[in-house]
């Protein structure tokens, strides 16, 4: 089977197959988009106990402590410095935060053959946000992101990070594309990888504990079963895991839905006729 994921292939501009409206024309991606550390904050943690109660509070609290002209010109520069910013990139003379990532027209993503949607979360249960066990989580699944976008042979296409904004549920999430179940199944079987050991360690302590939650969730996608659009984006979700093509039918579901569909069908009269 043909595969067009860049993380087996290394070459996001080779296609593989025939096919109507901008098919076979597959946008570059840069590789550093690719890489979940790209954008990354290493104190997201924080942001699930920290309110804008505690920003204004620090403030205030910091105020009785420092000169008046002091507070003054600290409160000019915090409220003039993004506006003066926002105003000079509404005149273009400043540009937007990551325009250039942003793929100027519509696109849909192009996976050939089946493949795996994992999800991944985790929350804080406890009310310490640097609590050892949590902080060794969130080190422990950096460790294991690092290893699969190391080795592209383990079956991991590529994912992103996401933080949750509703506190009763995930704080963190990860959606990560694999090439099928079976390679999942065997990374995180494996008798030597990260994932064995943080599980072990999870059930010694944590499973019994609480101080965080941690759940997944395992979706097989059959070939050309999955449906995708993405207008004026950045790389994003299949796309960025696999590979974007154009398509600039913006109402046009059924016929990506069926896309994939008929491209097979091309392929197995075309592998009829040669023999």
């Amino acid at each position: 089977m043909a595969s067009t994921c860049p993380f087996e292939t290394k070459n996001t501009m080779k296609a593989t197959s025939i096919s109507d409206n901008e098919w076979d024309k597959i946008i570059p991606i840069s590789p550093q988009l690719k890489s979940v550390k790209y954008g990354n904050n290493r104190q997201l943690i924080l942001m699930s106990y920290i309110s804008f109660y505690h920003l204004i509070a620090v403030g205030l609290f910091a105020s009785l402590f420092l000169p008046t002209i002091i507070t003054g010109v600290l409160s000019l520069i915090f409220l003039i410095y993004p506006l003066v910013k926002q105003i000079l990139r509404c005149y273009n003379y400043l540009p937007t935060p990551y325009e250039k990532e942003v793929i100027r027209t519509t696109v849909t993503a192009r996976c050939d053959g089946d493949f795996v949607v994992f999800l991944i979360g985790s929350r804080p249960n406890g009310p310490n946000p640097l609590a050892t066990s949590f902080k060794n989580v969130g080190t422990a699944f950096q460790s294991m992101v690092a290893e699969l976008e190391a080795d592209p042979t383990l079956g991991y296409m590529g994912g992103d990070m996401y933080v949750g904004m509703n506190p009763r549920k995930s704080s963190f999430l990860h959606v990560q594309y694999w090439r099928s179940y079976e390679a999942l199944q065997k990374w995180t079987h494996t008798r030597l990888s990260l994932h064995v050991k943080v599980m072990m360690d999870y059930r010694k302590k944590e499973q019994y504990e609480g101080t965080y939650g941690i759940w997944h969730e395992t979706y097989k996608v059959r070939d050309g079963e999955y449906e995708t659009i993405y207008g004026n984006m950045p790389p994003i979700g299949l796309a960025l895991a696999t590979q974007a093509v154009e398509d600039t039918k913006l109402n046009n579901g059924p016929g990506r839905m069926e896309r994939r569909k008929k491209e097979k069908e091309v392929e197995n009269n075309m592998n009829t006729s040669t023999k």
